[in-house]
């Protein structure tokens, strides 16, 4: 009977080092594409220098798949430094790479949608942005930072009121910030009712068709300078 027990802990603490094991793998891959896409960027900047006083976006997902950023802000000098998949603490993690080598007049940060997948903590999420907002105001004093809200999402439905209260705090925190902004793409991407707007959202039921986008840009042209 013991032997037996003790055989099925030994296959437990082996399935959960195994479990262990294959997170960190994924993690690793995860972080092996974000320097291959930070890499990509750098070579394309060695390539072609960024003009100065540009038009910075950096975030998630929804930054990078913006494919349509510098036509639809067309005689303005935008820059779409996107990394799919990033949290508030990644873009935190490569401010160095991502931020600080450009000469940005205005910031467009756009984070916290997957912070809110991995179910992290309100207070987490807000004091994360603190800590980074206060990082890129030492790097870039003269800038103008605008935080573009959390948007909804067929996805994110159930974690509505979380994407809510997010919002309503960093809104609050950067009205106490000066030489701020912030983007409220959530209210637009909502109709009447405060319903969610099917045509805006791929079949993945997270990112943006053109139709979103058309909403994105039309929120944060109000903002460019």
């Amino acid at each position: 009977m013991k032997i037996t027990q003790l055989l099925k802990r030994l296959n437990c603490l082996l399935l959960c080092l195994g479990m262990s094991y294959a997170y960190a793998q994924s993690v690793l891959t995860q972080q092996q594409k974000w320097e291959q896409k930070i890499q990509r960027y750098e070579r394309l900047d060695e390539q072609n220098p960024p003009p100065n006083n540009l038009i910075l976006f950096v975030g998630s997902s929804t930054i990078e798949n913006w494919k349509t950023l510098k036509d639809d802000f067309a005689g303005q000098a935008v820059l779409n430094r996107g990394v799919s998949g990033t949290k508030t603490v990644d873009l935190y993690t490569y401010r160095d790479r991502l931020i600080a080598p450009y000469d940005a007049k205005q910031i467009f940060i756009y984070e916290g949608d997957n912070d809110i997948g991995l179910r992290w903590s309100t207070d987490r999420i807000v004091e994360q942005f603190a800590a980074l907002f206060r990082e890129i105001r030492k790097m870039k004093p003269h800038a103008e930072i605008i935080y573009i809200s959390i948007k909804p999402s067929p996805r994110r439905l159930k974690d509505k009121m979380q994407i809510e209260e997010v919002n309503a705090k960093i809104e609050q925190f950067m009205e106490q910030q000066s030489h701020t902004g912030y983007a409220d793409v959530y209210t637009r991407m909502l109709d009447a009712n405060g319903d969610l707007i099917p045509a805006y959202y791929r079949e993945d039921g997270l990112h943006l068709t053109a139709e979103g986008y058309h909403i994105w840009k039309d929120v944060i042209s109000k903002f460019i300078k």
